[in-house]
């Protein structure tokens, strides 16, 4: 069976034709696309050796028609036919953890594993499959990750870096930065010439606040690697940092390290290069403002403004209008609002159509920046009405409105939007957000539409947690809440608002909670015991109990929270909540 894998040019040539035809008939449904691979399966003619990619086809159509159990039985066949093929294994596996059967999917990984023992794919998915357990159980347990790492201590490292790599991205992400860093120096040391590394390497040190030894790997990545445009673009970043630190804020050393990259990066990249100057300058001009009030922003701006000119002189011709949309901004930020409208025109008068949208929002932001509401909503009208509409124009146009109180214009530019754009979590989040005043079950409503048309999207479930975390809510429960943000910053780790309501999470649990626990006893003891009192009672009885603990409840709170939680003290108390793990997260969430 290994054998069959090696395709013949015969039999590579019938597969692409089969390929070619499938997927013209996958274009009319996935029924006439299954019924053509069911065809070709009993055709006589058709090579037998790759029946195995046929049945994997058959399978994901099953898969993507939510007929799970029949997508089960056709990945077992094609396991079952071509046992040393990992495509299998992995899309088999990705089907058990999608349905939430974490431990099946951890067995079909470890069987897959014994007939592709070397599998780069295969290996990589697992080890990273053991840590999601390991997170899930909720004790950081990650020795059976290491288990599989352990068998390659014997291979030469050319042949199994890859995985290694992985186990030492493993181990940052635990918070195990010294192994990490052990392993990612052995890596350096035996495979200089990948550039990805040296990018891992750094990162670790820079999320650990240690910019002179990130710098170093940088520089010891450049050395071998001179035209690595990725780690040019880091160290620019990490020599900022260092010269914002000194509060030299002419950036010596930005500079003197963006001239270095200047002689030696690809000539495709070096206006981009000139355009980091420029932005980094721009921010050192706003930091000089903010430190001293005399100094005047404009003059220092100048710098920037040459770096520009010479960023367009270098800059491709279809590429322009990134770089006089860069300028436009930062002429905006320095108040010279005519100068950013003429920058934001320029740069739609050499934008592709593509790049459009993008062109508009800046348009249409500058204009409600200046207070010009009704020329920025006919700006976001016209982006709208055009073909292939970017999503982000209608969440624009949502987002004005809802800055501007319009809320049932907003509600209708979110369902608008969600016509164009049924698969968008952002404008689905909106129109949770927005259904907030109908009450609770309007917007529970909306959730479970949003869930239902994107239920990855870490967007909507960060709403949904927001729902639960509203201790004025019927809804209030913090456990599901925390349920909903683990969803929200698993589908979606870059969106930043779910780390934010995570930190509320903990500080309604730290502080909140234990405050009004008793209180919330002694009001079910209370009632409890009316109820059992008085057979009949009436609606004021109930109404007098209840205001007479909630005043009790708010004049004790009061009386603490103004003794302890003012003031000071606030940051000593922010400072006992426990966010290791939370940074942890965040600092594993790239781009954050």
């Amino acid at each position: 069976k290994r054998a069959e894998l090696i395709e013949t040019p015969a039999t590579r040539a019938i597969f692409k034709e089969f390929y070619r035809k499938y997927r013209l008939k996958e274009k009319v449904s996935l029924e006439s696309a299954a019924t053509f691979a069911a065809e070709c399966l009993s055709d006589k003619d058709f090579p037998t050796s790759v029946h195995w990619r046929i049945y994997l086809e058959l399978a994901d159509i099953s898969k993507r028609a939510n007929k799970f159990n029949e997508a089960r039985e056709l990945f077992n066949q094609v396991c079952s036919i071509q046992p040393y093929a990992s495509q299998g294994w992995l899309e088999y596996s990705k089907l058990e953890e999608e349905c939430g059967n974490l431990s099946q999917c951890s067995q079909i990984l470890n069987k897959g594993l014994k007939f592709c023992p070397h599998n780069e794919n295969l290996l990589t998915r697992a080890i990273k499959h053991e840590e999601r357990l390991a997170h899930e159980e909720g004790n950081g347990d990650l020795s059976r990750a290491r288990e599989l790492l352990a068998p390659f201590k014997r291979c030469g490292i050319e042949k199994v870096w890859r995985v290694v790599l992985e186990g030492a991205l493993m181990e940052a992400r635990a918070g195990n930065e010294v192994e990490a860093r052990r392993v990612l120096k052995y890596l350096m040391h035996w495979i200089p010439w990948y550039g990805p590394l040296y990018l891992e390497a750094f990162r670790l040190e820079r999320d650990h606040e240690r910019p002179i030894d990130a710098l170093g790997i940088v520089e010891r990545g450049l050395k071998e690697i001179p035209r690595y445009g990725p780690l040019w673009f880091g160290a620019f970043r990490l020599c900022e940092g260092l010269d914002v630190e000194k509060n030299d804020l002419h950036l010596p050393r930005t500079l003197e390290m963006i001239k270095r990259a200047t002689e030696c990066i690809s000539r495709e990249l070096l206006w981009k290069v000139h355009l980091e100057a420029a932005q980094a300058q721009e921010r050192g001009a706003h930091l000089a403002v903010e430190n001293d009030e005399t100094v005047a922003l404009n003059e220092r701006l100048s710098e920037s403004r040459k770096r520009f000119v010479i960023t367009i002189s270098s800059c491709p011709s279809n590429l322009r209008w990134k770089v006089w949309l860069a300028a436009g901004r930062m002429e905006l930020s320095a108040g010279r609002f005519e100068e950013a409208r003429k920058l934001f025109l320029k740069s739609h008068s050499v934008v592709p159509v593509k790049g459009r949208p993008a062109v508009l929002l800046e348009c249409a932001r500058l204009e409600e920046f200046v207070g010009n509401s009704e020329l920025a909503k006919a700006i976001l009208c016209k982006s709208r009405l055009e073909e292939g509409s970017d999503w982000k124009v209608w969440l624009q146009s949502v987002s004005l409105e809802m800055r501007g109180g319009n809320r049932q214009n907003a509600i209708k530019l979110a369902l608008g939007g969600l016509k164009v754009h049924s698969g968008t979590g952002r404008l689905w989040a909106a129109l949770v957000q927005l259904r907030e005043k109908d009450g609770e079950k309007a917007q529970m409503t909306a959730l479970s539409q949003a869930l239902y048309a994107v239920p990855k999207s870490g967007e909507v479930w960060c709403e949904a947690a927001r729902i639960f975390l509203n201790p004025l809510s019927i809804l209030f429960n913090l456990e599901t809440a925390a349920r909903h943000l683990e969803f929200a910053t698993k589908f979606t780790p870059q969106y930043g608002d779910s780390f934010l309501e995570t930190l509320r999470l903990q500080l309604l649990k730290r502080f909140v909670l234990p405050a009004h626990q008793t209180f919330i006893d002694e009001l079910i003891s209370t009632l409890n015991q009316f109820f059992q009192k008085e057979d009949n009672y009436s609606h004021l009885d109930f109404l007098i109990i209840l205001s007479s603990t909630l005043k009790k409840a708010a004049e004790t709170i009061k009386s603490n929270y103004s003794s302890s939680v003012t003031g000071k003290n606030i940051t000593t108390l922010l400072d006992t909540v426990d966010t290791s793990k939370l940074e942890l997260q965040c600092s594993n969430a790239d781009p954050n």
